[in-house]
């Protein structure tokens, strides 16, 4: 037979890729009472943690906990995490990046793990996703609102500032605190014993610097601007100043009403605010509240906005998956 028709008929020799050659070794992970069937190696692949957890010989003797025959790696992580991390890793339509809408709570689980059990890939996405939602540098910046939320508690915002000390996240801190700063007396109270306890009296603290900041951001509301309607303008801002005053006496804390800028000029305009005066009192208020903005870090005892920009950078590299954060509002 010709030579060349043999090597054609000759099987191909077959190469292993050995990054993609998962071992068959199944392995049973538990966490509080739920229990997870899994593929050691493809876990192993994506945690060093995991990885030398699983390499780690296990005693041969009867105290070796069990189940259908395999070993069971215990977790003291909550069940409900657990579940979610595990699912990222094995499931790659389930957390997929920002802005994909994700309830927060599976969120802040990724997170968790995937910073405890060093799975950098999902660290960051899980990062993105919050950064979107949660990380500006401007007040008025544009937070995206793909995070699902139950009802508005302050367990959010808590939660938020709770996992962002964990992971070391601290860029998350600043409108967390103020997020959570927003909330009543009465509303942070229940939070005050328990874990969330030390961050909620930190909120609660605020309040005092959240209403300087209301009055210093609405001030503009008590100096006339030489106008030809002076009259008429004199008692827009004095109807403007009026309900200010009700609100704050309501306990209100949020100074600066993001979503509600436009139609509070817009109210302003229609009790005779002038077009003149309607463009100061914009720029004046802008200015105001950026100056406030810009002390947000200090009122809560955090670093300054430049330091916690550089943090991020410095966590999120140039491999972040979404750039929803505040780099490019601030200039």
């Amino acid at each position: 037979m010709d030579q060349d028709v043999m090597a054609q008929n000759e099987p191909e020799a077959l190469i292993r890729v050995d990054e993609l050659w998962f071992p068959p070794d199944v392995i049973v992970i538990r966490a509080e009472n739920k229990i997870f069937r899994v593929l050691g190696g493809i876990l192993a692949a994506r945690s060093t943690v995991f990885r030398d957890m699983i390499a780690f010989p296990q005693p041969a003797n009867n105290e070796t906990e069990n189940i259908d025959g395999f070993p069971v790696v215990r977790l003291h992580d909550s069940a409900e995490d657990v579940t979610s991390f595990l699912r990222a890793i094995y499931d790659s339509e389930y957390f997929m990046p920002a802005p994909a809408r994700l309830e927060l709570s599976v969120i802040l689980g990724i997170l968790r793990l995937s910073h405890k059990y060093d799975v950098l890939y999902l660290y960051k996405r899980a990062l993105d996703h919050l950064a979107a939602g949660w990380y500006t540098e401007t007040y008025d910046g544009n937070l995206d609102d793909h995070l699902i939320y139950g009802d508005s508690t302050p367990a959010y915002s808590l939660s938020v500032i709770s996992t962002a000390l964990e992971v070391g996240a601290h860029w998350l801190l600043p409108f967390a605190y103020q997020c959570a700063a927003t909330f009543s007396a009465k509303q942070l109270l229940p939070f005050l014993e328990g874990k969330m306890g030390q961050y909620a009296l930190k909120a609660l603290a605020a309040h005092q610097q959240m209403v300087r900041g209301i009055v210093s951001i609405q001030r503009f509301l008590i100096r006339s601007e030489p106008c030809l309607f002076a009259g008429t303008c004199d008692r827009a801002r004095k109807i403007g100043l009026s309900h200010l005053l009700d609100d704050v006496s309501e306990g209100a804390t949020d100074p600066f009403h993001c979503a509600e800028v436009e139609e509070y000029f817009e109210s302003l305009t229609a009790d005779g605010l002038c077009g003149a005066c309607l463009e100061v009192s914009r720029a004046k208020r802008h200015e105001a509240a950026t100056a406030f903005w810009n002390e947000l870090p200090g009122v809560f005892g955090l670093q300054p906005w430049e330091d916690l920009r550089a943090m991020k950078q410095a966590a999120m590299g140039e491999s972040s998956e979404s750039d929803s954060g505040g780099e490019g509002m601030a200039d």
